[in-house]
């Protein structure tokens, strides 16, 4: 099981460094086109998904913040689920792993859920009301902004997901004495 869960979290983590590469692409394209005076760099006869009658340069900034918030919201959930976040506590390599399991189950329960449970809706409210009002760029940029907005909800809602099967585990490792304190 711990294979699987790791192949699926590195899967995840190399999908948000190929949108991190694609940002690289994306701001070529962009300093191509502003190069050769473009504002537009293809017309389409009918509107495309997220970027309307015409990829423009406006519509590939929103692309390098649509990549980039996908990239961040999908990958702080893999990235705490393996452990590999910076952690504050600069003794917490030092001490035993029972009291590293009771500073995480302590910091999950007293910080980690409630703050991210608090931004929750707002953050789905945030993207259901860019929905509701069909929310666009009035610049040429990318039509549907509501995409870029539901990043925030999903990635605190993966987080979440991930802290909550966090506490549990290291409550019921610490109880019963379980080997994997990790």
């Amino acid at each position: 099981m711990r294979a699987v869960k790791t192949r699926l979290c590195e899967s995840i983590l190399n999908l948000c460094g190929i949108c991190l590469l694609l940002i690289a692409f994306v701001i070529g394209a962009g300093v191509l086109m502003h190069l050769f005076g473009m504002s537009q760099l293809i017309a389409f006869e009918t509107p495309h998904w997220l970027v309307g009658r015409a990829i423009t340069f406006n519509s590939l900034m929103g692309i390098q913040v649509l990549l980039f918030a996908f990239a961040i919201m999908l990958a702080i959930a893999p990235v705490m689920w393996l452990d590999r976040h910076v952690r504050v506590d600069v003794f917490h390599s030092r001490l035993p792993a029972r009291y590293r399991s009771v500073i995480d189950i302590v910091g999950h329960a007293l910080f980690g859920i409630p703050f991210f449970a608090f931004l929750l809706l707002p953050a789905y409210r945030f993207a259901e009301r860019s929905y509701i009002t069909n929310e666009r760029s009035t610049d040429g940029g990318l039509t549907d902004i509501y995409v870029i907005k539901a990043t925030l909800p999903i990635g605190i809602t993966l987080f979440l997901a991930v802290l909550v099967y966090l506490l549990a585990r290291r409550t019921w490792l610490l109880i019963s004495g379980g080997g994997d304190h990790a």
